[in-house]
């Protein structure tokens, strides 16, 4: 297009801590992902983000990197998209915040409408 701007999109990667099952018994999961701040590495792949959230990330931590900017942003007029991509079972409900459940924190879109409103 027409020189309207910069349109910049972050990528980010929250890698998950393992669950009760796939952490014992003989089905035990092999601790094969490695996070770094930008990187996660698969095996010997190695993948580049923006930013990468480690299993020990929380809820706030999220927020505060990738949505609170969007949700800023948006007051000055900048259009902004979150998106959840991930396996079944990746953790997107939780981080997105949409589980309902009274033990999940608050996720992405509860905080943005707590800011906004």
């Amino acid at each position: 297009g027409g020189g309207e701007g910069t349109v910049r999109v972050r990528v980010a990667a929250r890698v998950r801590p393992l669950l009760a099952i796939e952490s014992a018994g003989p089905r035990r999961a092999a601790n094969c992902v490695e996070a770094s701040n930008s990187s996660v590495a698969v095996g010997k792949n190695v993948f580049a983000f923006d930013h990468v959230f480690g299993p020990s990330a929380d809820q706030h931590e999220v927020y505060e990197e990738c949505v609170a900017p969007l949700v800023e942003a948006t007051f000055q007029g900048i259009h902004g998209t979150l998106l959840a991509y991930g396996q079944t079972g990746s953790g997107k409900t939780y981080t997105m915040g949409t589980s309902s459940l009274p033990s999940v924190p608050g996720g992405a879109l509860q905080r943005a409408i707590e800011a906004v409103f």
